[in-house]
């Protein structure tokens, strides 16, 4: 299975928890996987700056953890920057979203760099995307912050690292074998192997 297969099923699967205008790009995505006219390389969207904002942004989102990490004693796991989602989020963002999705996600990921995200230390970054979260909350209305988590969430867990890091994969044909899991054991993902 491609990356392109994955991130529609994975949206399909998921349908009810993403934002109508993660829906929509979705939508898109699959019309150009099927024509092969969008662009599948980051850039021109988002300045460098956005872009290390956004990778930043994500990284806060999914770290990455090591075995010897507090976070998951004894887990290594890959984090956003590791398996590329910031480019997938470009991409995403440039080829999939409609206008007014693109400009309220660049309206925010301008207001901060308006604020110095970057040059904020990561308590202070933290506490700066706590308090976006906190606003985005109380507004109903699709937001950058849910587009971020969205699109965040979405390109880790459609990447080869992302499912390999989160499930125990297992390619497809496989002998069933029913199993308990145990725990801290991390669940089974099945797919085909290309």
């Amino acid at each position: 299975m491609n990356r392109r297969e994955a991130v529609t099923q994975v949206a399909w699967i998921l349908g009810g928890v993403f934002s109508a205008p993660t829906l929509q790009a979705m939508s898109r995505w699959e019309q150009l996987a099927s024509t092969e006219t969008g662009s599948s390389k980051p850039g021109s969207f988002l300045t460098e700056t956005q872009h290390a904002i956004m990778g930043r942004v994500a990284e806060l989102i999914i770290p990455r953890t090591n075995a010897s990490g507090v976070d998951s004693p004894g887990v290594d796991s890959p984090g956003a920057l590791d398996v590329g989602v910031p480019d997938f989020m470009e991409v995403m963002l440039r080829d999939c979203y409609g206008k007014p999705a693109q400009d309220l996600f660049l309206t925010g990921v301008g207001e901060l760099e308006r604020k110095g995200f970057l040059t904020l230390s990561p308590d202070q970054q933290t506490a700066m995307l706590t308090q976006i979260e906190a606003d985005a909350q109380k507004n109903s209305n699709p937001s950058f912050w849910l587009i971020s988590k969205e699109l965040t969430l979405l390109g880790y867990f459609t990447s080869e690292m992302g499912i390999k890091a989160s499930f125990d994969y297992q390619p497809i044909p496989g002998r069933f074998e029913a199993i308990k899991i145990k725990p801290g054991q991390k669940d089974f993902m099945y797919g085909n192997q290309a």
